[in-house]
């Protein structure tokens, strides 16, 4: 099935605030800007989709899912039990497919060629869609673990675990472990797994590998311990602590314990793996990075935790997480958003409403303050009462720029659609010169 989705006519929305009424169009696109380090910082949010019904929504990536060289978006929902692309022509013009039924997961997926054929696969839970190479055709869906087909999987990712020059998929929830699956030659046979350790609810997407202890082979991180690949070949773990995590408030689900979103990275450029790090499944999200500072003399690598946002108020629930170059100099930003439904505790300005952030890395602080770090910029980069779940991002317009794409888990009621799910794509439009 495909949908043009052109978003040109403004939608006005009203919001009453003591004795006075504001007008906000939220259809037409809006700017967010903010002055960061001589740059200006700025993102153009445009609505891709606004008639989506459900909740649930997740799995999501960003990958040329047609082979035309442009980036498009994909997710499910397992409310729905669709699979969508959307194909980017413009920012305000997107086309809406169904390629898909049944995910079989909880909120894991992610994209990758399974099967070589040179087309994007989607990988959702215990299956994955293999590309038909024409969004029209529905994607075959292919089991390769039977025993999670009951949609167990939270976190989904992709690395070559083992380091064998092929891809393999890391899967983790609070309802099996965490583990990670060699695909066989034969991509519609059983995936072969291989044991980690223990689980939390989540901890491990979106990017938690890297080479945390320098010895040349991928570690995996998940939440507050991170497990050394002892053998090179992914076939033994060994579990190290990285650090606590923050207590779990009164209130709060217990799977929501230990729940955090990481990203290996090497943050302040000294040549060691550190860990950044969100507060995915609770209003109080924070965003920190853990520091890498190499081993003790007894072998041990010590960590120090430095606070990003969120230790001086209240923030909604952080379930998104990405480091890359967003300002063009060379140095690894941080983007998150607040969720839709998990939102803020109300606030005299309107803080309860959930927003987009950019932490621009402005480097390391003077070398003759007592803990020189990494010091931060944080951008509010789209305040559209439109929160987001699992975004992804990537140079969709292909200026050269780190464009992001959002969406809630479920809507909330009091959103900017008055509880309509939706897709929205925040252009980068920044002047970084």
């Amino acid at each position: 099935m495909n949908i043009l989705l052109n978003y040109s006519t403004p939608i006005i929305r009203c919001l009453v605030k003591g004795a006075f009424l504001f007008f906000i169009f939220v259809g037409i696109p809006v700017e967010s800007s903010a002055q960061g380090s001589k740059k200006d910082i700025k993102f153009r949010t445009h609505i891709v989709d606004n008639s989506l019904v459900g909740s649930a929504f997740s799995n999501t990536g960003l990958a040329d899912m047609d082979g035309d060289g442009q980036l498009d978006y994909i997710m499910s929902s397992r409310n729905t039990d669709k699979i969508y692309v959307y194909k980017f022509h413009k920012p305000g013009h997107w086309s809406k497919y169904i390629v898909g039924e049944d995910p079989p997961t909880d909120a894991g997926g992610t994209v990758m060629d399974v099967d070589g054929d040179g087309l994007i696969d989607y990988v959702v839970g215990a299956a994955w869609y293999k590309n038909s190479g024409d969004l029209n055709t529905p994607f075959e869906r292919i089991i390769f673990d039977e025993s999670i087909v009951n949609g167990a999987i939270h976190d989904q990712i992709v690395s070559d675990i083992n380091g064998d020059g092929k891809l393999d998929v890391i899967t983790m929830s609070d309802k099996n472990n965490l583990r990670w699956y060699n695909i066989p030659k034969n991509p519609r046979d059983t995936w072969v797994k291989t044991d980690i350790g223990t689980p939390v609810h989540g901890g491990v997407a979106p990017k938690g590998y890297g080479d945390l202890d320098g010895d040349g082979d991928l570690d995996v991180v998940r939440t507050d311990v991170w497990f050394e690949n002892t053998d090179g070949k992914a076939t033994k773990w060994k579990q190290h602590p990285l650090g606590p995590f923050m207590p779990l408030p009164e209130g709060e689900p217990g799977y929501a314990a230990n729940a955090a979103r990481s990203w290996v990275e090497d943050m302040n450029q000294d040549g060691r793996m550190d860990v950044v790090q969100t507060v995915e499944e609770m209003r109080g999200g924070r965003v920190w990075w853990m520091e890498n500072l190499g081993a003790d003399k007894k072998g041990v690598i010590q960590w120090h935790r430095h606070e990003i946002a969120g230790w001086d108020r209240i923030m909604g629930g952080l379930h998104s997480l990405g480091v890359a170059d967003f300002t063009g100099d060379g140095k690894p930003d941080v983007i998150s958003a607040e969720q839709d439904w998990q939102r803020a505790r109300p606030g005299a300005n309107g803080e309860e409403n959930p927003r987009y952030f950019l932490w621009e890395n402005l480097g390391v602080g003077p070398s003759w303050s007592n803990n020189p770090t990494v010091e931060w910029k944080e951008h509010v980069i789209a305040d559209e009462n439109l929160g987001g779940h699992e975004i992804v991002f990537g140079d969709v317009t292909g200026n050269g720029l780190l464009d992001i794409v959002g969406k809630p888990w479920s809507p909330s009621d009091n959103n900017a659609f008055g509880g309509k799910a939706f897709v929205i794509f925040l252009e980068n439009k920044s002047n970084l010169d």
